[in-house]
């Protein structure tokens, strides 16, 4: 992590040094779009991302088309998560409210992506969602007790806010290939079900990693 990061407490993220990247962050520049907005529409991402998940259950939504626009989903919260700081700091938005909206949407969004996969596992996967859920805060609060300690803003994983994502995304394209199998499935347990599940089983052990990982890299680490 360099000085800056230490700074700005902003995560190493390798696409924000691509072309295209910068040309939609400059172009969201010139047409005045706040930081703070990009960073509440990860809220409304995750909404949707929730209602598509929950739509299969209640109101027996097309699963294949519910979990691939799951999928879009996830990662258009990971571009909101990208241009808010890229317009903030190299556009010059900053704002005296920057942190906050920066960090809390981050909260809510991942609570409404990992929950109502456990939904759609059903039975232990319910606890298992809500309790990635909660793990998920944890690492963000174990991240701010690092930089109040140290100065530094510990984004390491192995279970990280990308990480997460990128599990969710490959889980939902995976189920979603997997529904044309599901019907020569002899148990009422779906494919996709099992992949959903499995995925919140890595999810849940590689957020408890992370917090061992960050709470050692914290209580080793001399304040700077």
């Amino acid at each position: 992590m360099d000085e800056k990061e230490k700074i700005d407490g902003r995560r190493e993220i390798a696409s924000r040094n691509t072309g295209w990247a910068n040309t939609i962050a400059h172009k969201l520049t010139v047409w005045n779009v706040q930081p703070n907005v990009i960073s509440l529409m990860s809220i409304f991402f995750s909404m949707m991302g929730c209602l598509l998940l929950l739509g299969t259950i209640h109101w027996e939504w097309n699963k294949y088309v519910s979990y691939i626009l799951f999928a879009a989903c996830v990662q258009c919260r990971l571009l909101c998560n990208l241009f808010d700081g890229m317009v903030a700091v190299e556009g010059g938005k900053r704002s005296p409210n920057g942190d906050l909206y920066n960090d809390m949407p981050d909260r809510f969004a991942d609570a409404f992506f990992i929950v109502p996969v456990g939904y759609v596992v059903g039975g232990i996967g319910v606890e298992l969602g809500w309790l990635a859920a909660l793990l998920a805060v944890m690492t963000a609060y174990f991240r701010w007790i690092g930089a109040y300690k140290t100065h530094n803003h510990y984004f390491n994983g192995p279970m990280a806010k990308q990480h997460r994502m990128a599990l969710l995304t490959g889980a939902a394209i995976l189920a979603a290939c997997s529904l044309p199998f599901s019907t020569d499935c002899s148990i009422d347990f779906g494919y996709d079900q099992c992949i959903f599940c499995f995925a919140l089983i890595v999810m849940n052990i590689g957020l408890i990693a992370t917090l061992i990982h960050r709470l050692y890299l914290m209580t080793h680490t001399d304040k700077q």
